[in-house]
């Protein structure tokens, strides 16, 4: 297969847990997929905040169902603004490529599904349903997700 995600990468999206920044639907499908971190690279916090308004906005222009949520690493030292839109799962896949994002979550009847952004026959399911990996805790004030402005 052709464009595939490396394999240690992969197991660090699998690891994912979310954050919501707000009251979800009680029945939510749909994709999540970041809104920060383009393309995989690292990006200040005033790009992702670029980056993050323009996506959110055009979503929102279209009149997409749309939850903000952080996409965190288990102890949530690392985390990405993500949006769950409520969408099909072409669809998902046509924003996560518009969004430029290697991966994104999809969501159908509480279980959640990892998919390759450029190559839909790598997709897993998560280990646990959508439900259990939400989490509440207060995030660290630092987050690895932003470059850090040294190395600018």
């Amino acid at each position: 297969m052709q464009n595939l995600i490396d394999e240690n990468l992969w197991q660090l999206y699998l690891d994912v847990w979310f954050r919501p920044c707000g009251t979800l639907p009680l029945s939510p499908d749909g994709a999540i997929i970041s809104l920060w971190n383009p393309n995989g690279m690292k990006q200040s916090y005033k790009n992702n905040i670029q980056c993050q308004r323009l996506i959110y906005s055009a979503l929102r222009r279209k009149g997409y169902d749309m939850h903000l949520m952080w996409g965190c690493s288990p102890a949530l030292g690392y985390r990405e603004l993500s949006v769950l839109v409520n969408c099909s799962q072409n669809k998902a896949a046509r924003l996560a490529k518009v969004c430029r994002q290697k991966a994104y979550y999809f969501v159908k009847e509480g279980r959640i599904w990892l998919y390759n952004t450029q190559n839909s026959q790598q997709c897993t399911p998560l280990p646990a349903n959508f439900k259990a990996r939400l989490t509440y805790r207060r995030p660290p004030a630092y987050n690895q997700a932003i470059l850090d402005p040294l190395y600018l």
